[in-house]
């Protein structure tokens, strides 16, 4: 059993520097502020956290949860899905990191918030399933608000 273990672990170790690389010179071009990929992620991230909310909304009343922290859970997300929104719409019309940027930080704190709140309420695995596709576009936007508050 060791031979073919053999044989596939230098594949598996090229395939994975080969699917690394894209990924590194991705985060190196994040650096420099490009209008037209930001607003596509905010776009993105406006998409997930509509859908996050409205799962949330959607929850059923008989739910086995924690209904205050539920709640307060529910607000940070409401209050997210509204700054993302605006996030979207400034950059769509061409606002820029600066003027953006404390929306942006808005937004970092209203995850974080509701991601406690969550956690304390026993939000349902359904549920959680929507929290993905937001990190996933916070993680996207990030790199340019940290890059250029760094003064590159």
């Amino acid at each position: 059993m060791a031979r073919p273990f053999r044989k596939i672990a230098p594949s598996v170790g090229l395939g994975l520097a080969l699917a690394l690389a894209p990924a590194a010179a991705f985060a190196q071009d994040l650096a420099t502020w490009n209008q037209e990929r930001v607003t596509q992620y905010a776009g993105e991230l406006s998409t997930a956290c509509h859908a996050l909310y409205d799962e949330l909304v959607a929850l059923p009343s008989g739910a086995q949860i924690k209904r205050e922290p539920y709640f307060q859970a529910r607000e940070d997300v409401r209050s997210m899905n509204a700054a993302a929104r605006h996030l979207a719409s400034a950059l769509e019309s061409g606002e820029d990191r600066e003027s953006t940027d404390p929306t942006f930080r808005r937004i970092q704190t209203l995850r974080r918030d509701a991601e406690e709140s969550g956690r304390q309420a026993l939000i349902p695995a359904a549920v959680m399933s929507k929290v993905g596709p937001v990190g996933v576009a916070l993680l996207k936007l990030r790199p340019y608000y940290q890059a250029e508050s760094a003064g590159e």
